[in-house]
């Protein structure tokens, strides 16, 4: 229903990452038409799927270098880019006149609290209430996933290492009230990124009844974020390595091509971490997980599905075979090949016999 002022009402998805945002951007993006009939506008200034421009044009000047976002949109200055983004924003909601607006961005739940207090400002003067909707994801499942999704953009430490120090808000009762406390939504829905919590089993769908969106008539995708299995995740965090010895920046390294040719090839297990260590991870969370199952579903645990055992491997090795092969497919020079092979060489692990 639309909402008793002139200013449209605002859904706003903030993630986390890697519960299935690129699906619920997708549909969104799928069914942008069926929407704007009904008065849901998913606008396409933010992104045509995800909403990346909308966090970024919150943070402050001196974060910009760090987002590899902003390398990817070349645009001139971050002033510039925040004044006309914001231009095209509001005209494109006046031009729609919805009574809702959709905004889906999962780095709104890493941004820092100054920035969220300026996205808060923004729609406050702009826009009429604000129903904010987070998913949590079973911390050690996010894990092994985030490692990949960081080996894509220059990380180079192994996922042992990684999960030392993995620089993620996995306390989600800290972080979820952060985000309440900077955002002020008027109404805020959190829900756990489990299959067989989804309402009628799918993702669209429980998204839907958290944001208060008719489902009758729109359609259903089938867009996944494809995963890398470990051997092609090894292959690239020993490139990674390469490069950011010749002055690459870890975080904003830009693999999009190469990891699209490496998805096609990527048949066999997925990287993960023994149970103990995944048990160590887990346990860190236990109490602030326990919170936040009493406080938002009024439960005593947070998370009751399995970790995910099927199809994995603990085992981060490339051989040389496979090494080969993988440089073939990136289309390194033979100058780098080398440069490659002597990282793998020094890398490989536990001083196992290197064997090309």
């Amino acid at each position: 229903m639309p909402p008793p002022s002139d200013k449209p009402a605002v859904v706003l998805h903030v993630g986390s990452g890697k519960t299935g945002t690129t699906s619920i951007q997708s549909f969104f993006r799928l069914n942008r038409g069926a929407l704007a009939d009904r008065g849901v506008l998913y606008p396409r200034s933010p992104g045509r799927a995800r909403h990346l421009k909308l966090a970024l044009s919150f943070r402050s000047d001196d974060e910009y270098d760090a987002m590899p976002a902003w390398h990817q949109m070349r645009a001139s200055t971050p002033p510039r880019f925040r004044r006309r983004f914001h231009r095209r924003l509001l005209d494109e909601v006046a031009e729609a006149h919805p009574h809702t607006v959709v905004f889906s961005d999962e780095a709104i739940y890493t941004l820092p609290d100054a920035g969220l207090e300026r996205m808060r400002d923004f729609l406050a003067a702009h826009f009429g209430p604000v129903h904010l909707i987070a998913y949590v994801r079973r911390q050690d499942d996010h894990l092994v996933s985030y490692y990949q999704q960081q080996v894509k953009v220059g990380e180079t430490r192994r996922l042992a290492d990684f999960a030392e120090e993995p620089g993620y808000p996995y306390d989600y009762q800290r972080r979820l009230d952060e985000l309440r406390s900077a955002l002020q939504p008027d109404s805020m829905t959190v829900r756990r990124f489990e299959s067989p919590r989804f309402v009628d089993g799918e993702l669209e769908a429980d998204f839907l009844h958290a944001a208060g969106i008719d489902p009758t008539g729109l359609q259903h995708g089938r867009l996944r974020n494809q995963s890398l299995d470990a051997t092609s995740v090894e292959f690239l965090r020993l490139y990674n390595l390469h490069l950011v010895a010749q002055g690459a920046a870890v975080g904003v390294v830009d693999h999009r091509d190469l990891v699209v040719q490496l998805e096609g090839r990527s048949t066999g297990d997925q990287l993960t971490l023994s149970e103990a260590q995944l048990d160590r991870f887990m346990a860190q969370w236990d109490a602030p997980n326990a919170a936040v199952a009493r406080a938002w579903f009024d439960d005593t645990e947070l998370f009751t599905a399995a970790r995910r055992r099927s199809r994995v491997t603990e085992d981060q090795h490339i051989d040389g075979a496979h090494l080969e092969e993988l440089m073939t497919v990136a289309d390194l020079s033979a100058e780098v090949r080398t440069a490659v092979r002597t990282i793998a060489e020094r890398e490989s692990d536990g001083g196992r016999a290197w064997t090309r």
